[in-house]
């Protein structure tokens, strides 16, 4: 007669043993899901999951992946710390919206025929009528940043396109980051990138509610070992709102802040040469 091998097991969704409920290598199954744990212990008792459907997946103790996913188009990004997520992919900078006229009008604004909502700079756009490039001010009026307004009516069965430059975040996206830091915490990081990129340029903005802007650029190179950098150009409206500093520690050259205020926002621009 043949013998059932039976493991600990729970048949309640996601649930899973604690290091108390196994001995060392025993197995447990949550028949649920069907994923398997054992006990390991490489200093530190510890349950870890075995299944072929993890409810989470990390490899070599080094590198996790997210538990869900994306929306469509996303890309999985390391933060170079081992935690993978998902991001947007990176735009072309240039947005084309597509009107194809079926009521004599003069205002092109809203939803395009691919459903994308009209949106511009002002002066970053381009206006063409049946292929024919328009002249902004005689042929038409950049309204506001959702309109334009053509001075000519344009009838059933012309078609308009709107050519609209995003903004310098999305021409070189990830090369962009948006930081609001709370305190003024000596040499918070405020970028950090791998070696392998041995040089980089900086455009640095801080904004506080009640102390102003300031803005300065920044050169940063490094030689594997050390960083070094120089910081020109400023300008603020009252009085300095930072202080820079710089290293390479593990593996990543930093540029370092630290903020004369608490609660100052920070944004930056870079180009990235290897």
């Amino acid at each position: 007669m043949a013998t059932v091998i039976q493991f600990k097991r729970s048949s309640t969704q996601n649930a899973a043993p604690l290091v108390s409920d196994l001995a060392l290598g025993e197995l447990a199954v949550n028949t649920y899901h069907g994923r398997f744990y054992t006990e390991k212990n490489d200093g530190s008792a510890a349950v870890v999951e075995v299944g072929s459907n993890p409810s989470s997946l990390t490899i070599n103790d080094a590198i996790s992946f997210p538990t869900s996913d994306g929306t469509n188009g996303q890309l999985l990004s390391t933060n170079g710390s081992g935690t993978l997520g998902f991001v947007n992919a990176p735009s072309s900078g240039v947005t084309t919206y597509v009107y194809g006229i079926t009521t004599d009008t003069t205002v092109i604004s809203g939803a395009d025929d691919n459903s994308a909502t009209l949106g511009y700079t002002v002066g970053m756009e381009q206006v063409f009528l049946n292929g024919v490039k328009l002249v902004s001010g005689s042929d038409y009026v950049a309204t506001n940043t959702s309109t334009i307004t053509l001075q000519a009516t344009s009838v059933s069965g012309d078609n308009v396109q709107i050519v609209a430059q995003t903004s310098i975040s999305n021409l070189v996206q990830g090369f962009f980051a948006d930081s609001a830091l709370t305190a003024t915490t000596a040499d918070q990081v405020l970028s950090s990138n791998a070696v392998a990129n041995k040089a980089i340029k900086y455009v640095i903005m801080a904004s506080h509610a009640s102390a102003g802007t300031h803005a300065a650029e920044v050169l940063l190179i490094n030689d594997g070992t050390n960083a070094y950098f120089v910081q020109y150009g400023d300008a603020f409206s009252a009085s300095s709102l930072f202080s820079l500093s710089s290293d390479v520690n593990s593996g990543n050259m930093r540029l370092l802040v630290t903020p004369a205020n608490t609660s100052t926002t920070f944004k930056t621009f870079q180009i990235r040469m290897q």
